[in-house]
């Protein structure tokens, strides 16, 4: 069995025993059935792994942490991903793939063509379903510092909020510029704008132009909402980041 890697809101130092929180419990003794003494990591966001062992006492679970190490899984470029809300399924995927594939800050956007209804109550629990996605897409990868996710934001907040600096794209499959004739800042941070189901509107698309993002073609086809943020990532990645790194150490 893999080692097993729990997220806990908590801060953590070698030497400490911890209270595991139910959901880790569960998980640790009754999905993963480990036993009393056995080992799994416990990471709280600030980028380490702490090693611990699993201490069993009557009805409460317990976690004593045996050291702290360096995790190395955060990506080389800082990308931040806005992705038009879709329904259901899509939208969750798109966000735990991202996560897995590097992204450092999500923000949900509503789009002309969002069909998702998001009043206040809705939207914050969305917003606490998604984090608890991004929470697992962590523990499933190996990453140690949670991105965020920010608050649900209508199109031109979200687009206000960037750093100016940012390398910007969209996916236009109208376009006649592809990634690899982009030429991107100095500063490796990236902001990737997708479209919901049915993409952005000309209207849309007419304004991010505006806030300096680029149109880019990724192929002659029409990619799904989930698939064009996690196609778009992953092509980022190989042409500047934790891929062409990857690349590039078994060429030495």
């Amino acid at each position: 069995m893999a080692n097993p890697r729990i997220y806990q809101n908590i801060e953590l130092e070698i030497n400490q025993q911890i209270e595991l929180d139910k959901s880790a419990s569960h998980h640790l003794c009754r999905v993963l059935r480990l036993k009393n003494r056995q080992l799994f990591t416990i990471f709280n966001g600030d980028g380490f792994d702490y090693p611990a062992e699993l201490i069993l006492d009557r009805k409460k679970t317990f976690a004593r942490i045996l050291q702290q190490t360096e995790n190395h899984s955060r990506s080389s470029l800082n990308i931040t991903l806005l992705q038009g809300i879709s329904k259901g399924e899509r939208m969750d995927m798109a966000i735990q793939k991202s996560v897995e594939l590097g992204a450092e800050r999500i923000i949900p956007v509503i789009c002309k063509r969002t069909v998702v209804n998001l009043k206040a109550e809705r939207a914050e629990k969305k917003r606490r379903h998604w984090q608890g996605i991004v929470t697992h897409a962590c523990e499933q990868s190996g990453r140690a510092s949670l991105p965020v996710i920010d608050n649900i934001m209508s199109f031109s907040d979200a687009l206000t909020s960037l750093n100016a600096q940012d390398t910007k794209i969209t996916l236009d499959p109208y376009s006649e510029q592809t990634l690899i004739s982009l030429q991107p800042a100095d500063n490796k941070n990236f902001s990737l704008l997708i479209g919901p189901e049915g993409g952005l509107s000309e209207e849309e698309l007419a304004q991010a132009k505006e806030y300096h993002f680029t149109g880019i073609q990724m192929g002659p086809r029409i990619l799904r909402t989930e698939t064009a943020a996690l196609s778009a990532i992953s092509a980022i990645q190989t042409l500047w980041g934790d891929f062409r790194l990857c690349t590039d150490q078994r060429e030495l």
